[in-house]
């Protein structure tokens, strides 16, 4: 017994030495791909493909730029829900910027031209209690951003335009896809379970999508904001200046990212993002409304 207790013992040894290094190895392998994926970062190459929004220190937070073809958080109070609607407008217009294909005009009549490669946006906007209203087409102009690019698919409840995210991020040809989910508060594991699924449709589909509300405890998005609006110091010094929108960008998370807060303005003429510094700037300060982008709804799809 005690010649056989021996080559037993050495076996549970071996086994035993051989599992540790099958962990050593796993956990190596996961650092090392931990490590070149923080060095593509740092060296602004990622699989994802990024769309840059202009602000330097904005775009290295999120690690180069806002990722396409993922779901991304934007949240701020019901009562300035108008912030929010207004800078996803403005992330869409860089966006359909970016998508665009640009004719060569050498006459007069091909300035106007419209752009036929401009990909359909599908916009689920809350219930008329629910959020700032339905979407304004000469308001939507104004920010920059084409009605006519604009699908407006209008339900009542927030719940069942959640369960077509999928479905809608699955089609094929469309820019973006927004979904107000008005104040709706659900489990973690509900938004975990919903961005999952919804991640791997938009990586499918390449659709980027943006989801709009008040504030929600969730992970699993790409990245997730909060929006306030701000004053514009610019039109009180000199109110003949275009108006511009202006809002406190506060990004918690992005994935391959960091943390990061700025104040930006919009300039729809020039399809741009613009920072702003926020040196002595008074706390008390009205803030003036955001661009007028809301109006009773016009022209839907109910379903």
């Amino acid at each position: 017994m005690c010649g056989m207790s021996q080559p037993i013992s050495s076996v549970k040894a071996a086994g035993l030495k051989i599992c540790k290094q099958q962990i050593y190895n796993r956990k190596m392998e996961s650092d090392l791909t931990r490590l070149r994926h923080e060095l593509a970062v740092v060296d602004g190459y990622d699989r994802r493909v990024r769309l840059p929004l202009g602000i330097d220190s904005l775009d290295r937070a999120l690690a180069g730029g806002l990722a396409l073809g993922r779901v991304h958080l934007l949240s701020g109070a019901m009562q300035t829900h108008g912030a929010v609607s207004g800078f996803t407008i403005a992330l869409l217009c860089m966006l359909q910027h970016h998508l665009s294909v640009k004719k060569p005009t050498n006459d007069i009549q091909s300035i106007n031209y419209p752009n036929q490669d401009a990909k359909p946006i599908i916009w689920c906007p809350a219930s008329q209690h629910g959020g700032a209203g339905m979407l304004y087409g000469h308001g939507l102009a104004a920010a920059g951003l084409d009605p006519a690019d604009l699908l407006i698919v209008d339900t009542p409840s927030p719940s069942r335009r959640l369960t077509a995210l999928d479905d809608i991020l699955r089609t094929e040809g469309l820019a973006a896809v927004v979904i107000e989910y008005d104040g709706l508060q659900k489990s973690v594991d509900y938004w975990m379970r919903l961005t999952r699924r919804a991640q791997l449709a938009a990586e499918q589909s390449g659709t980027t999508a943006f989801l709009l509300g008040a504030p929600i405890t969730a992970s699993g998005f790409e990245t997730a904001w909060q929006i306030k609006p701000a004053p514009n110091f610019a039109m009180q010094s000199n109110p003949a200046l275009v108006p511009n929108s202006v809002w406190d960008l506060t990004l918690h998370r992005a994935r391959g990212g960091r943390p990061h807060i700025c104040r930006a303005s919009w300039h729809a003429d020039s399809t741009s993002l613009q920072a702003i510094d926020q040196t002595d700037i008074s706390s008390d300060t009205p803030v003036k409304a955001d661009l007028d982008i809301h109006v009773p709804a016009t022209h839907t799809l109910a379903i």
